[in-house]
C-alpha cells in the first residue's frame, strides 16, 4: 500500500508524557478533503466505560476521542482544519471531528478491490511505547509483527452489522490485519484506540511526507 503521509498534532508516543508529533496516513482523497488515520496505535481505551451493550453514539470512548483527544492532541489551528463529518452507523448517523473506522471501511480504504488485493499488513499497527504502558496488548515474540496490538472498530462488523447496541462486545482488527467480528467486550482495556478523522484540504497532496 503506497499511501500519503502526513504528520499533524502531538501526542504521548515514546513512553513518557511528553508530545510527540503524530503521523497519519492518509487513507483517501476526495474534493476538498481527505481521509486521515493515525500511522500508530496511540492508546490503549476500553470502547466503554462498562460492560453493556451500547453504540457508537453513546460509548465512552467517542466522548472521549472528541473531547479529550481532539483538545489535547492538536492546536487551534489544527482544530478548525478538521471536519466535524457525518459518520454513517446502523443504529443511527453521528457527528464527530475524530472516529474510528467500520469493518467496511478498514476493506474499502485498505484493500485493493482492482488488484484483488487484501492489505493485511497494512491493517495491522504497530502500537507505541506509551500504549503499552497503558496496558495495551501486543504481540511481543521475535517477529516481524513485534509489538502489534489490536484496534478497535465503531461497530460489529459482518453479521451482527445490523445489530448494532444489541451486544456487549465490538469487532477489532487484530495484529494480523484480520477483522475479529466479536472479539473484544466493550469494557476490555487492552484493545487500541487508531483515530480517523476528514481533513480539510486547500492544497493538492504532493510526495509522502508532504505538508497539506
Amino acid at each position: 500500500m503506497n499511501k500519503l503521509t502526513i504528520v499533524m498534532g502531538e501526542y504521548p508516543q515514546d513512553g513518557g508524557l511528553e508530545k510527540e508529533p503524530i503521523e497519519w496516513i492518509v487513507l483517501a482523497e476526495e474534493a476538498h478533503r481527505c481521509l486521515c488515520i493515525s500511522r500508530y496505535l496511540l492508546d490503549c481505551k476500553p470502547y466503554h466505560a462498562c460492560p453493556e451493550a451500547v453504540t457508537w453514539e453513546n460509548c465512552s470512548l467517542r466522548e472521549w476521542l472528541n473531547q479529550v483527544f481532539f483538545q489535547s492532541a492538536f492546536s487551534q489551528e489544527e482544530r478548525e482544519r478538521i471536519l466535524c463529518s457525518e459518520v454513517v452507523n446502523p443504529a443511527g448517523n453521528t457527528k464527530d471531528f475524530v472516529f474510528l473506522l467500520c469493518a467496511d471501511e478498514v476493506e474499502s480504504y485498505f484493500d485493493d478491490e482492482v488488484e484483488d488485493y487484501v492489505a493485511y499488513e497494512e491493517r495491522g499497527a504497530m502500537t507505541t511505547a506509551y500504549a503499552r504502558s497503558q496496558g495495551a496488548w501486543f504481540l511481543d515474540e521475535d517477529c516481524e509483527d513485534d509489538n502489534k496490538g489490536c484496534w478497535w472498530l465503531r461497530y460489529h462488523g459482518n453479521a451482527y452489522q445490523e445489530s448494532e447496541g444489541e451486544y456487549t462486545y465490538i469487532s477489532c482488527v487484530n495484529f494480523d490485519g484480520y477483522i475479529e467480528w466479536a472479539a473484544q467486550g466493550v469494557e476490555e482495556t487492552d484493545c487500541c484506540v487508531r483515530p480517523a478523522f476528514w481533513l480539510k484540504t486547500d492544497c493538492v497532496l504532493k510526495d509522502k511526507g508532504n505538508a497539506l
